[in-house]
């Protein structure tokens, strides 16, 4: 059974949907950082083969009668390839009660596969979406970025295959939504621009009365960025930019006393400062650790 843990912001209603975890070399989490600097930060994901397992999560919001599904995971598809046990994330919602059928909009904070392979699924020899009465909100750049040859040049392989086979089938359908500034999709839900781990990585910031939160995507890969907030894995599309737009969404949550949600966050917090670098505070369950 996946875990279910529900919190709530102000009014807004969220739930954290699990994926599954993926293991990772520590090698690639941090450019030209020792190794062992990297697995002393990473220490509680480690595991017994020398690997590290990082959970890949979405979240599920409710908001204005509505029910909004921020990213869709690795897909189970994917998963039995790259990264079981992940491609759970349907499970986790029927373990919620949610069908397909029940969600209003899809919002993708960036095209890589761990967060858009549970879009579509193979049906009649092509694919079709999953969510298929959804409204599916990407930022303008990151959809031109994953939709053009020219910019699945410069990614690899696997990440370039996803966006070809999952991207394509939302087009077709006319689920797509496209933004270019900040957005609200749902009464107290906005889409903000946070560039550079992708060309259009966005945001979400949800907004009720005096609370306040922030789903990162990948902005923050782990604990370990709060620390190290310089630290930038070998996926950056830019890292400067990662980097800057990492900085710039800690500094704003910790103003405004905003909870912070990642993809691969084992648990959700809020920010410090500390000396020249930032802690997380937790607050929620811990995720635990694959063995």
């Amino acid at each position: 059974m996946p875990r279910i843990e529900r919190f709530a912001v102000g009014s807004i209603d969220c739930q954290i949907v699990p994926d599954g975890v993926a293991m990772h070399e520590p090698d690639g989490f941090a450019v030209g950082v020792p190794v062992d600097q990297i697995r002393a930060a990473l220490t509680a994901r480690a595991q017994d083969n020398g690997q590290f397992a990082f959970p890949y999560d979405g979240l599920l919001i409710r908001a204005g009668g509505r029910i909004a599904l921020v990213d869709t995971g690795m897909g189970a598809e994917a998963a039995r390839h790259f990264g079981e046990p992940a491609g759970r994330l349907m499970d986790s919602l029927a373990a919620s009660g949610i069908t397909a059928g029940r969600v209003d909009l899809v919002i993708i904070s960036h095209a890589h596969l761990d967060h858009i392979g549970g879009l579509t699924v193979a049906a009649g020899g092509g694919r079709v979406p999953v969510f298929a009465r959804a409204r599916h909100y990407f930022w303008q750049a990151e959809w031109d970025f994953w939709t053009s040859e020219p910019g699945l040049a410069q990614v690899p392989g696997e990440l370039a295959d996803a966006a070809r086979a999952h991207l394509p089938p939302l087009h077709q359908a006319g689920l797509v939504e496209l933004v270019s500034e900040e957005t609200e999709v749902l009464p107290g839900v906005r889409l903000l621009p946070a560039p550079g781990h992708t060309a259009g990585h966005l945001v979400v910031a949800l907004t009720s009365g005096k609370d306040g939160a922030l789903y990162l995507g990948d902005a923050v890969l782990d604990e370990a960025n709060f620390a190290h907030p310089s630290w930038v894995s070998v996926v950056e599309w830019n890292p400067a930019m990662a980097v800057a737009t990492r900085t710039a969404l800690i500094e704003k949550a910790i103003t405004e006393n905003r909870l912070l949600i990642a993809s691969h966050l084992a648990a959700r917090g809020y920010a410090e400062r500390a000396d020249d670098h930032y802690r997380l505070r937790q607050v929620g369950a811990q995720v635990p650790a694959a063995r």
